[in-house]
């Protein structure tokens, strides 16, 4: 994103009363040449922050991160074991990540400041799932106060070994896994957020219900990340082809003006007035799942099979 779109977003934003940006995508926030002076910006504009990151860069950025007194960072840590980071998280130094992870929690320790509030992410594969209750010893023995367990969406040409979600055996040692960390947890460990263990009619859309909108780099906005682009996934073996939706361009609108555009679809998923496709006994024969153009109730851009709504993942925002 470019300095003149991000500036009109955050003019944009306060216009509209909003208290929350998260910086979060497709790609590592953390990377931007403007990073840290986009952060400086929207702090002194008096937004709360979010930076959602692999972690890569934290020993680098800790010290700001703490100057600055951005408000939460979400980090994501899928392994302790080397080896394994480096297969799930492909370019990535689990050495690296731990480093900084730990240098951003004693620099918050010694300057006596309660932000930013650190959370773990993990994204749970048939590789690592044998690690669940490992990683939340380690994320209580540092100080993290949230660890956030989700499920890896399969995409078409990633590693076939890493899908768990439509794996019995996986899913089974999952909710065990997740039992003892429970336990665990009575011992003061940090909070615990799970994901649903398989698709059931109880949903909740992430951006519907913080009433959110998700900010692409060009300025185009859409209803969520899942929806911000056009890609291929995978979910409970069936293919399934994501066409973008745009709902306005914040360079050229107003947000105000852009929800209004939204506010059918958001009263839909608010509510969620809409099929639920993954629990459907057609799910695996219905041409109508195939795709998010359209769903059997006649609503088009339908929202009915998506694993965030369905609490399988976590969305980030």
């Amino acid at each position: 994103m470019d300095e003149e779109v991000f500036r009109t977003v955050l003019i944009r934003a306060k216009e509209a009363g909003v208290t929350k940006l998260v910086f979060s995508g497709w790609g590592e926030p953390t990377v931007h040449p403007q990073f840290l002076e986009f952060l400086d910006e929207a702090k002194s504009r008096g937004f709360r922050i979010a930076v959602n990151t692999n972690g890569y860069y934290l020993a680098e950025l800790s010290e700001k991160l703490v100057k600055l007194n951005v408000d939460e960072i979400y980090v994501s840590l899928d392994s302790l074991d080397i080896e394994l980071y480096s297969r799930i998280r492909r370019g990535g130094e689990l050495p690296k990540v731990v480093k900084g992870l730990e240098k951003l929690l004693n620099l918050k320790s010694s300057s006596g400041t309660l932000k930013p509030e650190v959370k773990a992410i993990f994204t749970v594969t048939r590789l690592n799932v044998d690690e669940i209750d490992r990683v939340f010893t380690y994320a209580r023995s540092l100080g993290i106060s949230e660890i956030i367990y989700s499920y890896y969406i399969d995409y078409l040409k990633a590693p076939p070994e890493l899908e768990c979600l439509n794996v019995a055996e996986c899913r089974d040692k999952f909710k065990e896994k997740l039992t003892r960390v429970a336990i665990k947890q009575l011992e003061l460990g940090p909070r615990v957020v799970k994901p649903s263990i398989s698709p059931t009619t109880s949903r909740r859309c992430p951006f519907a219900s913080n009433k959110a909108l998700f900010v692409r780099v060009d300025g185009k906005v859409s209803p969520c990340i899942y929806y911000s682009r056009s890609w291929r996934t995978r979910v409970m073996e069936v293919e399934r082809r994501i066409r973008e939706v745009v709902i306005g361009d914040i360079t050229k609108e107003s947000l105000r003006d852009i929800w209004s555009k939204y506010a059918e679809l958001y009263f839909r998923l608010y509510f969620t007035f809409i099929p639920s496709c993954l629990d459907c006994s057609l799910v695996n024969y219905c041409a109508l799942t195939m795709s998010n153009e359209g769903d059997c109730w006649g609503y088009t851009p339908t929202c009915a099979h998506c694993p965030y709504l369905y609490m399988l993942s976590y969305c980030p925002l």
